[in-house]
């Protein structure tokens, strides 16, 4: 109990006063989300903007189906993309009411796809309030729509996500080597729809965000920030996340964040990584209340904005849906499957038997330190089975982050040899084992 009792007061020594100003920190940001949405109207046309989804759909970029006809644009979440691209478009609403309502246009029960496609057109749609989100992402996606084609888009889109799995990779590469910078970065695309989320605008900018904002993170841990400053940095992250969120990925960024405090080496490192967990977390509910709490104060009671949310959390949680299965760790298994269940998990099952080799014959893994490398991945443990129903509905989405907790493991094992290897001696090792392999097959 002693020892319990001094972990908890280092905990709160750490992270108490700084937690406190965070809350305030953000808290002020709320008016700046709110005018930044509002004053969209008057930085984007709404003409342009139609035009170039117009031209999107007979391009075959866009679909009403869904499915686009040219078959690069085709995969991706087209629900999601035609729902962020058809807010403000509804031509009775004020730029004001659209950062609060975040309506898109729906025609009865067809794909969202087709909805807009009407609503660009001219013909009559209906319009879905959409409230429980901010809908920030409409800050970059709304200027860049009324200012670019949508395939132009689309390649902005690869080029964010790549320049930031860039920055992810120097960043490792700076905290402990090329060769742990690459077995995360190349298990986490291999393992992921990283390489066709460009298709998708709101989760392109969602991974950019996460993995620059990680490195961010590190860049200001590698300036000896202190830790009150690294907290309410990490708030913020977490509020600006939730600003521009569709409840894609969150557990990624915070679980990222505490590797990094662990790689840093610092006396403090296991409260302020389990601080900043606890601050991220704490700035993207805080933001997220907040958005509620205004659609509470401004839509009229037909609204329904309590019954709304509730019924929501109700069915991102424990919902019993088709193909959802509501007992332990259900969620969090089908997700980390999903992961693996990839032409791409060659590659890093490859790595891990290089890996192993070296550990067995060069260097042994000291698997106190590995394990301690491991606990950011509670993080979504904890996510997948507090947001079962939801984390199963998406498995594509949410294995994601399962794939960059598989990533962190088998990085963690390279980082805690007390002789890392080069890619040069893993490949090396991977000769040594088909030889092995090679001459057992000879001798049957």
């Amino acid at each position: 109990m002693g020892r319990a009792a001094e972990k908890i007061a280092n905990f709160f020594g750490v992270a108490f006063w700084p937690l406190a100003a965070s809350v305030l920190v953000v808290l002020l940001l709320q008016p700046v989300y709110f005018l930044s949405l509002a004053s969209l109207g008057s930085v984007t046309s709404r003409a342009r903007t139609i035009a170039h989804l117009n031209a999107g759909f007979e391009q075959g970029v866009l679909s009403d189906t869904g499915n686009p006809s040219s078959l690069i644009f085709k995969g991706g979440e087209q629900l999601t993309e035609c729902i962020s691209l058809g807010i403000g478009l509804d031509p009775a609403e004020t730029s004001l009411q659209t950062a609060i309502t975040g309506a898109y246009p729906v025609l009865g029960n067809t794909h969202e796809c087709e909805g807009l496609h009407h609503a660009v057109s001219g013909a009559q749609v209906n319009w879905q309030p959409y409230f429980r989100y901010w809908h920030g992402y409409r800050v970059i996606l709304a200027p860049l729509v009324s200012a670019f084609p949508i395939w132009l888009i689309k390649i902005i889109n690869a080029m964010m996500v790549a320049a930031a799995c860039v920055l992810l990779w120097r960043t490792l590469r700076d905290c402990c080597d090329k060769t742990v910078a690459t077995i995360l970065l190349l298990s986490f695309v291999c393992l992921s729809d990283v390489l066709f989320i460009w298709r998708t605008s709101t989760h392109s900018l969602s991974l950019a965000y996460i993995l620059a904002g990680a490195s961010l993170f590190a860049a200001a841990m590698q300036r000896n920030w202190g830790s009150p400053g690294l907290i309410v940095l990490v708030a913020v992250m977490g509020s600006g996340f939730n600003f521009i969120d569709f409840l894609i990925n969150p557990p990624m960024m915070p679980m990222l964040i505490a590797f990094f405090v662990l790689l840093s080496g610092r006396p403090n490192a296991g409260p302020l990584a389990l601080a900043a967990v606890v601050a991220w977390f704490g700035g993207y509910s805080e933001t997220w209340l907040a958005k509620w709490i205004i659609d509470y104060v401004s839509l009229p009671d037909s609204a329904g904005v309590v019954s709304n949310v509730l019924s929501t959390i109700q069915i991102r949680t424990v919902g019993a849906l088709n193909s959802v299965y509501l007992f332990p760790f259900a969620s969090t298994a089908r997700v980390f499957l999903r992961s693996m269940n990839r032409g791409g998990v060659i590659v890093p099952l490859i790595v891990l038997i290089a890996v192993a080799h070296y550990a067995a014959f060069v260097s042994r893994i000291d698997w106190r330190r590995a394990l301690w490398l491991w606990s950011p991945v509670l993080v979504c443990f904890v996510w997948f089975e507090a947001l079962s129903s939801h984390s199963q509905q998406h498995l594509t989405v949410t294995s994601r982050s399962a794939a960059m907790a598989l990533a962190i493991m088998l990085s963690a094992l390279v980082i805690s040899m007390p002789r890392r290897p080069t890619t040069t001696e893993l490949y090396d090792q991977l000769g040594i084992v088909w030889a092995k392999f090679a001459l057992v097959i000879r001798k049957r």
